[in-house]
């Protein structure tokens, strides 16, 4: 079953990701929603699932724009796995947790994205507007991470594959 949520979100995910909209005050930034599942099954589920996640993701993203196929993915992996390192140390389930891991994690992705195609010759900003672009997604992932953790949670408990535990 668990297999099954991650990729519901992740179609749904992408789905969302594409039809909402974009605001030139946080640099043009789209909304982090295919981030934010993988920032959940890093901080709740195995490195098997959130890898899955994180390349299913990465995909999908990448088959959004006009970025070359996996370098969403990679980016994805790393956060990913860097959110991971901290899984042990924190408190994966509270809201502050998903707000502060949501900006670090969308503003990684985001710069990590934007290196990747500067190395490549695919994209030429200027550094202000790079700066916009990731604190806007920082800004973005503050406020969606938490909502999709609360949602993607409430599904898995549903279904039983996470227990339910206090709230």
């Amino acid at each position: 079953m668990t297999a099954l949520v991650m990729m519901v979100a992740l179609v749904c995910g992408a789905a969302l990701q594409a039809v909402l909209p974009t605001w030139r005050g946080v640099g043009e930034a789209t909304a982090p929603v295919l981030m934010g599942v993988v920032l959940y099954y890093a901080l709740t589920h195995g490195r098997p699932i959130m890898l899955a996640a994180a390349i299913v993701a990465g995909l999908l993203q990448d088959s959004l724009g006009l970025v070359p196929l996996g370098y969403s993915s990679f980016c994805f992996c790393a956060a990913g796995l860097a959110a991971r390192k901290f899984r042990e140390v924190i408190f994966p389930r509270e809201i502050v947790t998903h707000m502060l891991f949501g900006a670090l994690v969308s503003g990684e992705a985001t710069l990590g994205l934007f290196l990747l195609l500067r190395k490549d010759g695919l994209v030429a900003l200027r550094p202000a507007w790079v700066a916009v672009k990731v604190l806007g997604a920082m800004i973005l992932g503050m406020v969606i991470v938490p909502l999709e953790f609360r949602l993607l949670g409430s599904m898995d408990r549903m279904l039983g594959n996470v227990p339910w535990r206090g709230r």
